[in-house]
């Protein structure tokens, strides 16, 4: 099954370069949310959501990610500029990962959260920090 990304981003070429690797590895881009609003609309039709904490609302990532989580059972990761401002209580997302970041990372980094969907043991991806509850379920 081919599973769907919503991209969380307001930077237009960074959500445009995210769009492409993932279209490029097979996925399907769900949408592009650039706000908390834009997410919320998209919400629905995503599996996996990449998440980034700035968003053109302000710093609603964080919230957008529990929102995702939480409503409609969404994979999310968080992709920011500044991981280290994130610390370990995100419990309702996977982990986090630098931007920018790399094809192959993305390409890692989906295929990590589709085994844990799946419940398919494999190790994460050296890039992404994982959040405290991601070892457990997702």
């Amino acid at each position: 099954m081919i599973q769907r990304i919503l991209i969380v981003e307001d930077d237009p070429l960074i959500a445009m370069e995210l769009e492409s690797i993932a279209n490029q590895l097979g996925y399907c881009v769900a949408g592009i949310a650039r706000s908390f609003e834009s997410a919320r609309i998209f919400a629905p039709r995503a599996e996996i959501a990449l998440v980034d904490v700035n968003l053109a609302d302000g710093a609603t990532g964080p919230r957008v990610a529990q929102y995702l989580s939480e409503e409609f059972a969404v994979s999310v990761v968080m992709v920011t500029g500044n991981p280290e401002a994130l610390g370990d209580a995100f419990s309702w997302s996977i982990g986090v990962v630098s931007k920018p970041a790399k094809p192959a990372t993305i390409e890692a980094l989906l295929g990590f959260v589709i085994a844990l969907r799946n419940n398919t043991p494999i190790a994460p991806p050296p890039e992404l920090r994982l959040f405290s509850r991601s070892a457990r379920d997702c």
